[in-house]
């Protein structure tokens, strides 16, 4: 049987249709009536023959393939995360705010500088293995250790123009001490890509510097900052709004509009605080589970009317594919260990090796595939977000946590709608 993927997506406007993959860029037009007719058939039924020049054009375009093919389709695909490197660095453990959502225990541990020396000779020497290198800076506070940032982003994007990887270069940071000298430094380094979260007006009680007093006035100030840098600095920064029960103060989000106007470079993403471990998280109004996504949706709503950029509901490919199942993907810890997810650090499952003082990094390979690709749903095959996850969202439910996966909470199926 022949059918339409959920990567082949279509869309009628002015009379023509227009098929698209979205694995392979593929894309004819219909406009001729009985064709597209037949063409409605086929997405709605498939097909056991190829024995219509319509029917023949698609499948040579990838856009009606075999129902038996459609795994390989999608191996093809994921075969990227095969040829990419992506590591995570904590270089400090310790921060400088007190959020009582976060799980972290906030030990004062930072790397030495032999394990930092180790770890950079290790990722230089892998990422010329690879076509894609992804390095996150991630903590505790990673700017607390700013020129170790600094040292080993300008390390590997050297060995990118030598080499010739793709690399990006990213950081998950609460923005306090990023003011624009030290962005411009890690810019100059090749960190572009930023996770800022921001509270509203709920941040000084939910985001407090160490010392107890607010933090939203300097990361405002920061903010405004970057906005002021030349559109030829190409950056993006997310900025997260992580949000209570009942928390409908749109107005925040007019304020900070003011701050970055029609910046493109700048987007939110809003999410509901969790349980996400630790005591003092018990302590804040958390949103229950069957208002969640009411409440994002409004936000969401907001969001677009007064036009800032949301990133809840982008689905470009790989998207909503984890860090943690990236066949090649590891997080090195300020004091050595080899994770895999930074929600579940310590986990005895979660680790997947360790560095060595003389030996450098031993990886546990059967340990580290056990996070990796498990498998497709049967509705993989006509879910229209299929290149999104390809399913591999969260190893962590099944792994650690015990969830049953079996069904995806996000299948979309193809709507043919005349």
């Amino acid at each position: 049987m022949y059918m339409l993927p959920g990567f082949t997506t279509y869309q009628e406007i002015d009379g023509a249709i227009t098929v698209r993959s979205e694995i392979y860029q593929s894309e004819i037009e219909i406009s001729d009536p009985d064709i597209k007719e037949e063409f409605y058939q086929v997405a709605q039924k498939g097909c056991d023959v190829l024995n219509t020049p319509m029917t023949k054009v698609l499948h040579e375009q990838k856009l009606l393939v075999d129902e038996s093919d459609i795994k390989d389709c999608l191996d093809e695909y994921r075969s990227v995360l095969d040829k990419t490197f992506r590591v995570t660095l904590m270089p400090t453990e310790g921060c400088n705010f007190r959020c009582p959502y976060c799980y972290e225990d906030h030990l004062p541990t930072t790397m030495t500088r032999h394990l930092f020396e180790q770890i950079l000779a290790y990722i230089s020497d892998q990422c010329t293995r690879f076509e894609n290198v992804i390095l996150s800076w991630f903590g505790g506070e990673p700017t607390l250790c700013a020129d170790n940032v600094i040292e080993a982003s300008s390390a590997i994007r050297e060995l990118r123009e030598k080499h010739g990887f793709h690399y990006q270069s990213s950081m998950t940071t609460n923005g306090y001490l990023l003011n624009e000298k030290l962005f411009r430094e890690l810019y100059t380094a090749g960190v572009t890509r930023y996770q800022i979260t921001i509270d509203g007006r709920n941040h000084d009680r939910t985001r407090p510097h160490v010392s107890g007093r607010g933090t939203l006035e300097v990361i405002m100030k920061n903010i405004a900052s970057m906005t002021r840098l030349p559109k030829d600095v190409d950056f993006h920064v997310t900025l997260r709004h992580n949000i209570l029960s009942g928390d409908e103060d749109y107005e925040w989000y007019d304020h900070l509009a003011e701050v970055i106007g029609a910046d493109k470079r700048f987007s939110v993403f809003v999410k509901p605080v969790g349980d996400w471990g630790g005591d003092s998280v018990k302590m804040l109004d958390i949103c229950p589970d069957s208002e969640k996504d009411g409440l994002v949706q409004r936000h969401v709503e907001y969001l677009g009317k007064i036009g800032l950029q949301c990133d809840n509901n982008v689905k470009e490919p790989f998207s909503n594919v984890c860090y943690a199942n990236y066949p090649n993907a590891m997080i090195f810890r300020a004091d050595g260990k080899i994770e895999k997810c930074t929600i579940a650090l310590d986990h005895p499952m979660n680790k997947i090796g360790y560095v060595d003082p003389k030996l450098g990094v031993i990886i546990d390979q059967d340990q580290q595939k056990r996070w990796g690709f498990h498998g497709y749903r049967e509705t993989c095959a006509k879910c229209t977000q299929v290149t999104s996850c390809l399913n591999m969202k969260c190893s962590k439910n099944r792994i650690i946590d015990g969830i049953d996966c079996s069904v995806c909470d996000d299948f979309i199926p193809q709507t043919f709608l005349r």
